[in-house]
C-alpha cells in the first residue's frame, strides 16, 4: 500500500446512478472526505435499492482519493537521520509543516463490452512541505500513478450490506529522489467496497512485485507497509469519520499504522478536515520510521 502515504482513501468515479432520494454514489467509496450529504431519509434506504450502473463519462476527470490542504501539521518524531546531509544548508527537519494531496482519476474505457467493467487511470501526489523552516523546502513528495479495472458488482450480502465495487489494479509509487534517498515499489492489488446505510467499508490486498527498484532501495518495505489495509467510514449528515488500519494484525501491532480523519462542512465545495496519523510509513522515504502527526486543514469535495 502506499504510504498514506495511504492511505488508501478513495472516492471512486460516479459510475453508479442512484435514485434521487438515495445517498450519492461518491459517498459510498472509502474516502476520507464525503462528497455529498446523507439525510436521515437517505440513511434508512437499503443499498440494495441501487439502480443499474451508468457508464462513466469517458472524458470526465474527477477526484479520486482525498484532495486536501493541511496548512499546519505537527509531527512528534521527524526522521531527521534520513535527511542528514541532504537538506538545504544542513537544516534539521522541523516538527511543523504543511501537507497536501492531489488525486485525480479519468475513465479510459467505460463499460467494456457491456460487462459493467471499466478501465481507469489515476494519479495521486502527496507532499510534505517544511514551510516553517528557514529554507521552506519540500522534504518529500510521493508520486503514485495507477491503472485499474473496476467492476460495479452490486451484490447483496447478509445483514443489509451490499458489495458495491471490486477493483483489480497496478500501482507504482516512488518519491523520485534518486540516490540513497530513492524509495519506490510496484504492486498489483485487489480491493472491494461494501456499503450499508451510513457505513462504508473498503478492503484492499496487494502483492509487491520484486524488481530492481524494490530490492535496491527498500527490500524490507513489506515488513512495515504490509500486504493490505482496511478502512471504515461512517457518514452522519454532512460529516464523515474514517479509520484506516494497515499492517497491524500482520505485524502483531508492532509495525502498523492507523489514520483517523474527520471531515465536516464549511462552504460550498470545501470541507474542514482533521487528520491524525500514527505508525510507520507516513511518507515513502520514512516507511521504516514511526511517527505521530496531527493536522488541520481543508478538503475539496467532489465537483
Amino acid at each position: 500500500m502506499k504510504s498514506d502515504a495511504a492511505d488508501a482513501y478513495r472516492a471512486r468515479p460516479d459510475s453508479v446512478t442512484l435514485r434521487s432520494n438515495l445517498m450519492p454514489v461518491s459517498m459510498l467509496y472509502a474516502s476520507d472526505v464525503p462528497t455529498a450529504a446523507v439525510t436521515g431519509a437517505q440513511a434508512t434506504r437499503a443499498p440494495t435499492e441501487l439502480a443499474q450502473p451508468a457508464p462513466p463519462n469517458p472524458f470526465n476527470i474527477s477526484l479520486y482519493k482525498p484532495n486536501y490542504l493541511i496548512p499546519y501539521s505537527y509531527m512528534t518524531s521527524p526522521d531527521r537521520a534520513v535527511y542528514a546531509g541532504h537538506s538545504p544548508d544542513g537544516e534539521q527537519i522541523s516538527h511543523s509543516e504543511v501537507q497536501f494531496q492531489i488525486s485525480l482519476k479519468v475513465p479510459v474505457l467505460a463499460d467494456i463490452a457491456k460487462t459493467r467493467v471499466s478501465l481507469y487511470g489515476a494519479y495521486t501526489q502527496t507532499s510534505f512541505w517544511q514551510a516553517y523552516n528557514r529554507s521552506a523546502f519540500f522534504r518529500e513528495s510521493d508520486y503514485e500513478p495507477e491503472v485499474f479495472l473496476e467492476y460495479s458488482w452490486q451484490r447483496p450480502l447478509p445483514g443489509g450490506w451490499q458489495w458495491q465495487l471490486a477493483d483489480l489494479g497496478f500501482v507504482h509509487q516512488s518519491n523520485g529522489q534518486g540516490g540513497t534517498l530513492e524509495r519506490s515499489w510496484n504492486r498489483v492489488y485487489l480491493s472491494g467496497t461494501l456499503v450499508r446505510q451510513r457505513w462504508t467499508v473498503y478492503l484492499q490486498a496487494w502483492h509487491a512485485i520484486r524488481g530492481a527498484g524494490l530490492l535496491q532501495h527498500n527490500p524490507d518495505i513489506s515488513r512495515y507497509l504490509g500486504y493490505g489495509k482496511w478502512r471504515v467510514t461512517y457518514h452522519r449528515g454532512r460529516q464523515s469519520f474514517s479509520l484506516m488500519s494497515r499492517n497491524n494484525l500482520t505485524s502483531g501491532f508492532s509495525r502498523g499504522a492507523w489514520k483517523l480523519s474527520w471531515s465536516f462542512p464549511l462552504v460550498q465545495k470545501l470541507n474542514g478536515y482533521v487528520q491524525v496519523f500514527s505508525g510507520y510509513g507516513q511518507s515513502l522515504l520514512e516507511y521504516n520510521h514511526r511517527t505521530t502527526a496531527v493536522g488541520v486543514g481543508v478538503a475539496i469535495k467532489n465537483w
